[in-house]
């Protein structure tokens, strides 16, 4: 089961992801000489990214990716990169050529990964969320992506949503350390069905549960959890 931490409301929960994520990066660091990250967008962790961007990083020993993106260009106001560049990379001044864009082609993207994760292909951090839906990363339900054994996946969430770019459940489990930041009432039912288990294309969020022991950490608010 993954270990969960409630904190008091949205602001604590950037204040303690944050913590968690410069503590991850830290190790990382000392451990390996570099920090390789994937980071997700949606509305919970700018905050936390805000927060981490001031706390000191080694900019020159981390490395940068991304959970999920939507095909759209760098500068719309829906990437995921331009939310990151706004709330980390440019306050941070965190180098471009040690950011690792999605551009919209699953092949690419794995590829790319290949060469800049070294061997074993493993995350020392993922920042991950949950949809509404039950969705994480952009593993949606009812469209077998959280099934596609691909490092990287291409996903068409249908709904008049763009195509998504993904990684896929087998990179996201491989990570040494996952964050999953849920925040506010609108996401209670989908946590509480994300920590039953059950059918993962039901509820792609259910792939944490598979984690080992001491990887997941679902950092939450009294909102999301509240019976």
């Amino acid at each position: 089961m993954p270990e969960i931490v409630v904190v008091a409301d949205a602001a604590e929960l950037a204040e303690r992801a944050a913590a968690l994520m410069r503590e991850s990066i830290d190790a990382a660091i000392r451990e390996r000489g570099v920090a390789r990250v994937a980071l997700s967008g949606g509305s919970t962790p700018g905050q936390t990214y805000r927060l981490l961007g001031r706390s000191g990083l080694d900019v020159e020993r981390c490395r940068w990716f991304f959970v999920d993106e939507r095909n759209v260009p760098p500068d719309h106001e829906r990437s995921n990169y331009r939310a990151a560049k706004h709330d980390l990379f440019d306050p941070a001044g965190i180098p471009s050529a040690h950011v690792f864009r999605m551009r919209g082609d699953a092949g690419e993207y794995a590829a790319t990964l290949g060469c800049e994760l070294g061997p074993g292909g493993r995350f020392d951090l993922i920042v991950a969320g949950i949809g509404d839906d039950g969705h994480t990363a952009s593993l949606f339900p009812g469209t077998g992506a959280v099934r596609d054994a691909a490092s990287v996946v291409a996903v068409e969430p249908g709904g008049g949503l763009e195509p998504r770019v993904s990684l896929g459940t087998s990179t996201l489990l491989a990570a040494r350390r996952i964050l999953v930041l849920v925040s506010g009432a609108g996401k209670r039912e989908a946590l509480a069905r994300a920590l039953e288990a059950g059918d993962e294309d039901e509820v792609p969020a259910r792939i944490y549960l598979a984690a080992p022991a001491g990887v997941v950490t679902f950092v939450t608010d009294r909102a999301s959890t509240a019976a």
